[in-house]
């Protein structure tokens, strides 16, 4: 009954991404999720037709880079299943299901994939009316405004599935309308060009630096948070020469999930940081509104608290694997820590509302929700996964992070609250593993 339940549950998400007009990225990551619910499958990748047409290409997830070209009906076997992506007759791409545990389901699983393929075929369909330019600059051969909110999306699903961080900046090229009057719109190209080069060659290969308009470049960091998309970006703008003279540029930055969770929201903030920017400067939104006058100031005090953050997160992970967690359970546990941001002071019904918008936005799950509002329980009633996220909060407020002096200090204080507000078994737990961790380690 469990898996009917979260089938259902999947399956009503699945549909209101449709209705919404959810990016592909994210109707196919519901449709993974409602297909593995129906089928109890530990791991769900997405696939489309492949460039030659003669496959399927991984899209997202852990799967196969590529399988062979599918026939029309549902393949199940050996504890996997492909569901293929049937639209009039033609496969537009395939789900693949890994570790089935309810092979029973594939009827219902089949119902997510038949929404999914007609998602893919309108898709389809709208790329082929937005024009023959596709997804490429012709100028710089980046990514333009369209290619830039496919990848946006795609990478923005996989963050929400892998509970990674997600960073996004927009940049602009400072004076170039200025420079272009003097010296004509040939040479102005050419300074584009060169931008982009720079900028595609100070990044990962894995990351993404695509042209939005005329003097706007975007640039898609997975795994960063604002604090260090910002920093990257500001060492790639003192990398820019024209000719051995600097061309400088102005940035704003915002992140998943501390900002915001869907693609046009996080655009709208990092276009009000870049707004905000200026005088080549490179800043992240959050904290603007409190200190206008000083984002510099604002962005060190963001950053201290994104450190904390990802501290919580860290310990809480290390808390609940040696509490006896399972690794999937543990990156929740890891998850949840580092969305939980209490109000000190707040009430419940603030929190409440708080991690309602979280779940609605997809950033985490009702579950994990709750295990944050069981702070406001007794300790003895409160969930395992509650216990240990106190805990590594306790531990990161009292200083403990930041050397092994202060983690003894923070440990006295963590037992003196030990029972009455944080669970004394979690705490021991945690001065075994600082313990471990500053024993000799060359002892055979």
């Amino acid at each position: 009954m469990s898996e009917t339940a979260d089938f259902e549950r999947d399956l009503a998400r699945l549909v209101a991404a449709c209705e919404t007009g959810l990016d592909l990225a994210g109707v196919l990551a519901a449709a993974a999720d409602a297909a593995g619910a129906a089928l109890g499958a530990g791991s769900v990748s997405s696939y489309a037709l492949s460039e030659q047409r003669d496959g399927l290409a991984l899209l997202a997830g852990d799967g196969p880079q590529r399988l062979e070209m599918p026939g029309l009906d549902p393949v199940a076997d050996d504890g996997r299943a492909l569901l293929p992506l049937v639209s009039a007759g033609r496969v537009l791409g395939g789900l693949l299901a890994e570790r089935v545990a309810v092979p029973d389901g594939l009827g219902r699983a089949r119902i997510a994939a038949g929404i999914a393929a007609q998602a893919m075929e309108a898709s389809r369909l709208w790329d082929t009316v937005a024009g023959e330019s596709g997804t490429l600059d012709p100028l710089t051969r980046l990514p333009n405004h369209l290619g830039f909110q496919s990848v946006l999306g795609r990478e923005l699903a996989r963050a929400k599935r892998t509970g990674q961080s997600l960073a996004v900046s927009l940049v602009d090229l400072d004076g170039l309308a200025g420079y272009t009057a003097r010296h004509g719109a040939a040479e102005a190209d050419r300074v584009l060009r060169l931008a982009a080069g720079g900028l595609a060659g100070g990044v990962r290969s894995y990351d993404c630096v695509c042209r939005l308009d005329e003097s706007q470049f975007a640039l898609v960091l997975p795994g960063m948070t604002a604090e260090s998309a910002a920093a990257l970006v500001g060492r790639l703008a003192g990398g820019l020469l024209l000719d051995g003279d600097p061309v400088t540029i102005s940035g704003g930055v915002a992140a998943f999930p501390e900002h915001a969770a869907t693609n046009d929201e996080l655009v709208r903030l990092a276009s009000a940081a870049l707004g905000r920017s200026g005088d080549a400067r490179v800043i992240a939104w959050d904290g603007l509104a409190e200190d206008a006058d000083d984002p510099v100031r604002s962005l060190e005090a963001r950053g201290a608290r994104s450190a904390d953050s990802r501290a919580v997160s860290e310990y809480a992970g290390h808390i609940a694997g040696a509490c006896g967690l399972d690794p999937d359970h543990v990156d929740r546990v890891r998850l949840a820590a580092s969305l939980d941001d209490p109000t000190p002071g707040g009430d419940e019904e603030a929190e409440r509302r708080r991690l309602s918008e979280r779940v609605s936005a997809g950033m985490i799950d009702d579950e994990a929700a709750g295990w944050l509002l069981a702070r406001f329980d007794p300790v003895a009633e409160a969930p395992l996964e509650a216990r240990v996220i106190a805990v590594a909060e306790a531990f990161v407020a009292a200083g403990g992070h930041r050397s092994q002096a202060s983690a003894g200090l923070a440990l006295s204080v963590l037992w003196q609250q030990a029972g009455e507000r944080l669970d004394a078994g979690c705490v021991r737990t945690l001065e075994r593993l600082l313990a471990d961790e500053l024993a000799p380690q060359d002892q055979v």
